[in-house]
């Protein structure tokens, strides 16, 4: 039971959390996928809305979403925030309507932290702080608490991935008809964001057979509950992806076979090396998680990983490959986590910019780090409550002085040359809305200047500046008529190229997260 200390203790943290949430809101940049998914979204709108018979201004130009390249994505999330966009009648502020978009971003990462912490208390009743420390955990993850404000893709499937395993659980736990059609409507959600969250639905209908050979629960309830489950899954999952609401099955066919054949033809920087999307080494994920994530983290993680494996094979040595549901629990988050990494490993698949398309299996990776924090606590009470509570308060500093560019944040495995030649540092370009401020905030009032953007990143964030700052600077596409310069050096060979031709000679605002090099402008020589 929860003493009223530690409900104190956890309304306390999560009023914190929204505090500062609400409060650091404006310090996120646009990022490059932001302004193509709210077009996705107002394009899966306007499909709705005619098949609904519901009059409204259509988006221009007009696209049709059964010839849309990107009609397989479900899009319930851009859905609801074109709606709340139009609503609010902020169609045409760039900087409310990505503001909306953030918010609703950090309140979902809000919900699945909650969910986080309930799975938890599944595994934990009998000890409330363990369930908070692990939420804790979670949040003081640097590179996953700066996409909970700008990622509108990756970090979607992360927050229903963990509403959808706590759902699980929770079925597991209580086996009831309620608890499944909860979970097969977490499951519908998830499926909504993105495909991957297969693995959910796989391994719920696996552990419910499983269980019929292993004499853990049989009987007729559970074999309709494993065959009810899925399709109840994907029928809730229709009203939420316009798409397939018409020629439904040959759509649904469509878009997983798509998702398993998609390609890219760019690249990835790590460790220095140029690695093509499409061929990535087997090393390629763990590597990331490992160099992104304190390294405390990883290590009780492996800890975690392996007293699953214990407690695996001592039950498997009994027929079964758990012997309880704490050891199910651990079973099931380890599948969840590691399995898609295997699965991807073993496929080959598509993979770029960092391990982004993968950041939904890292909640699970946290819940193992947490089993493995209980085992070495059980060994070394003081030690293991030591070197946890060093780890959160280093990580705490460094997402305050990383701040707002936790996104390129790196543990103290790395280091020596600079990083932003040898890793994928801010794909994402969120850095622009920083270095465009400063500038901005240094032209004088009534006066413009003009900037040349590398990418696309810049002239959005350019565009999304707070009112009284959009009109100080102009996005100017000749380089030899423009003031100044920015770029977030995407490409390391375009940086060593723009150095080599003096294009950085005269910095004006370089973005330096903890000494790391990651955005600048600098002015060019028709300006001087």
């Amino acid at each position: 039971m929860m003493g009223i200390g530690h409900r104190l203790a956890v309304l306390l943290f999560f009023t914190l959390l929204v505090l500062v949430g609400y409060n650091v809101l404006d310090d996120y940049g646009i990022s490059w996928d932001e302004s193509i998914q709210r077009r996705h979204g107002r394009v899966s709108l306007d499909y709705a809305a005619e098949k609904l018979g519901i009059e409204h201004e259509t988006l221009e130009p007009n696209y049709d979403l059964e010839d849309y390249q990107w009609a397989n994505y479900g899009m319930i999330y851009q859905i609801l925030a074109s709606l709340i966009e139009l609503n609010m009648g902020v169609e045409d502020d760039p900087f409310v309507y990505y503001r909306i978009r953030h918010l609703i971003n950090f309140g979902l990462y809000l919900l699945a932290l909650g969910c986080f912490y309930r799975m938890l208390r599944l595994r934990w009743p009998e000890r409330p702080w363990y369930p908070l420390l692990g939420t804790v955990m979670l949040t003081l993850s640097p590179r996953i608490f700066a996409h909970a404000f700008f990622n509108p893709k990756d970090h979607l499937l992360l927050v229903f991935y963990v509403i959808a395993s706590f759902t699980l659980l929770r079925f597991l736990k209580v086996r009831s008809w309620s608890a499944l059609l909860t979970h097969a409507f977490a499951t519908a959600l998830a499926l909504n964001t993105r495909l991957p969250a297969l693995i959910i639905l796989f391994a719920t209908v696996a552990i419910l057979v499983w269980e019929q050979f292993t004499g853990g629960r049989k009987g007729y309830r559970e074999l309709l509950m494993a065959a009810s489950y899925p399709v109840v899954s994907l029928l809730l999952m229709i009203p939420f992806f316009p798409y397939l609401w018409e020629d439904t099955l040959s759509r649904l066919i469509g878009a997983f076979s798509e998702m398993s054949d998609f390609d890219w033809g760019g690249y990835n920087l790590l460790f220095g090396d140029r690695i093509a999307a499409v061929d990535v080494p087997a090393y390629y994920i763990p590597a990331w998680i490992v160099i992104t994530t304190p390294v405390a983290y990883v290590l009780l993680s492996l800890t975690g990983g392996l007293q699953t494996l214990r407690h695996s094979w001592v039950a498997i040595r009994r027929g079964r490959l758990w012997k309880d549901f704490a050891t199910q629990c651990y079973f099931t988050q380890s599948g969840l986590s590691i399995g898609p990494i295997v699965v991807v490993i073993l496929l080959g698949s598509t993979l770029y910019n960092g391990w982004r398309h993968m950041h939904f299996v890292y909640p699970g990776l946290v819940y193992l780090a947490l089993v493995g924090f209980a085992y070495w606590r059980r060994l070394y009470p003081p030690v293991a409550a030591a070197i946890l509570t060093i780890t959160l308060a280093v990580t705490a500093f460094d997402m305050v002085r990383y701040h707002p560019h936790q996104n390129v944040y790196f543990n103290y495995l790395i280091h020596g040359e600079p990083l932003v030649s040898r890793f994928d540092m801010d794909y994402w370009g969120v850095g622009y809305r920083e270095a465009l401020t400063r500038l901005a905030n240094s032209v004088p009032e009534g006066e413009t200047r003009t900037v040349n953007c590398a990418n696309w990143p810049c002239q959005d964030n350019l565009l999304s500046l707070p009112q009284p700052l959009r009109g100080r600077l102009r996005s100017e596409g000749d380089e030899n008529r423009a003031d100044f310069l920015a770029t977030n050096f995407i490409n390391s060979d375009i940086e060593a190229a723009f150095r080599h031709e003096g294009r950085y000679a005269n910095p004006v605002i370089e973005i330096k997260p903890a000494g790391i090099l990651t955005m600048g402008i600098y002015r060019l020589k028709s300006a001087e």
